[in-house]
Formats: structure tokens, sequence, C-alpha cells
């Protein structure tokens, strides 16, 4: 006797048109390719688009401009502290002018100096008033008024500033007259002497001495926020 052979089983038939599982080609398309292409005609529908163009266009001329502004002609600043009151509060934020200094220092006689009598500068904090703070005091840009340039004798007496043996008239723009005094000192060529306009609560050249011109980033020429406070600073050219 021979074994009975199985029977055989003929393979599954599908419908037309479906394909099986099992035997799917790895060849088919992926499905993520439809939101990629759909971005990329996205894409070009706006490179094509003149008014989008435009608008690139301007806004990118915008950015330069604002950039430009900020890094090379005004500079903004916020006042952290009291040393300036009452010209500036705490939060008071100005615009300060970097250019006109340095448009003004290659064409000036060979002992004036781009910084004048009482205007406000800002400047970077010299040796002698790092040696006195610690932390990012020693970083952060200062600003005061200039009362005496190259050249000019300052004496501070009974509450009265003198510069060059005459008094100066303060009231409108300091917080107080000083409780301290000062014996007369010369100002020394490419340095000036400055005050902050709240006078017995400002670190300043009464304590640390005269300022190097160099170290002037610029001069503080309008507030311009809070709106309660938008306008120009005493002293400003």
């Amino acid at each position: 006797l021979f074994p009975r052979r199985p029977p055989t089983v003929p393979p599954p038939r599908w419908p037309a048109g479906r394909v099986s599982r099992r035997t799917a080609s790895s060849g088919d398309a992926p499905e993520d390719g439809a939101p990629r292409a759909k971005v990329a005609r996205f894409v070009n529908e706006l490179r094509d688009d003149p008014e989008f163009a435009e608008d690139v266009r301007v806004y990118v001329r915008a950015l330069v401009i604002c950039l430009t502004v900020r890094f090379l002609l005004i500079e903004p600043r916020y006042i952290p502290s009291l040393s300036m009151y009452p010209t500036f509060d705490i939060g008071d934020q100005l615009a300060v002018d970097k250019v006109t200094p340095k448009l003004t220092r290659p064409i000036i006689e060979k002992d004036a100096f781009p910084v004048h009598r009482n205007e406000v500068v800002v400047f970077k904090p010299p040796p002698a008033f790092q040696a006195l703070v610690t932390g990012q005091a020693k970083k952060d840009a200062l600003i005061k008024r200039c009362v005496a340039v190259a050249g000019d004798e300052v004496e501070v007496r009974k509450g009265v500033l003198y510069i060059n043996g005459k008094a100066q008239d303060e009231d409108d723009f300091i917080n107080e007259r000083p409780h301290y005094d000062l014996p007369p000192v010369t100002v020394p060529p490419g340095e000036v002497f400055v005050l902050g306009d709240n006078r017995n609560q400002s670190l300043d050249s009464h304590v640390w001495g005269f300022l190097p011109v160099d170290n002037v980033i610029g001069r503080a020429v309008f507030t311009y926020w809070p709106p309660s406070r938008i306008g120009g600073v005493t002293g400003a050219p």
C-alpha cells in the first residue's frame, strides 16, 4: 500500500484590485510624501507671489535700518537707580546719541573734547570706580552729568559748585545741593568731571576722580518712556 497524497489546497483568490498584505510590494510610495509635496507647493507659490516678495524686502530693509540705528546711532538705556534724580527716575528709558562724539572727535581742535559742560553722558566705568564696587556693577555703564572739561577748575564749597571760580546755578535740575565740600582741582587733558544730579546719592567724580573721555559711549538726548516723562534732557545739545 502506498501512503495517500494530501489534498492540494488552492491559493486564495482576491477580488480584482485587492492586494494581500502578505504580498504587498515594498516598492510602494510612502504615505508621508503628500504633506511634503503640499509644503513644497506652498513655498513655490509664495516664491512666485510678487506681493509676498515685496513684503519680505520691506521687512528686511526695516530690520537693517533698526539694527543700524541701534548699534551705531542711537542706543536705548534703562535707568536702574536714583543717582540722576530728578532728571531721570527709576525705570525711565532714554535715547543715547552715540554718533555725535565719534563724528566730532576727528575734527575738533587739539585741546577740545566732544563732551561739553552740562551734558548728560553715558560711559564705561573707569578703573577708579571699579575698585570701589563689586560684581556686575564693575561692568554696567553709568550715566552722570559733565560739569567740567579739561582745563577747568572744579570746587564745591558750602553746597555750591564753582567752575573756574564762578558759582553755578543748578537748582533747576539737581535734587538738592551737595552736603560735601571739594577742594579746588583742575581737570587734566583728556578727562572730564562728572556728577549725579542727585548730588548726595551718587557715586561720581567727587568720590572716584576724573573720567577719561575715551570711556564716553554717548550723550543722553531724550526720554521716551514712560509717556508721562517724554521730553528732552536738560543740557542736551
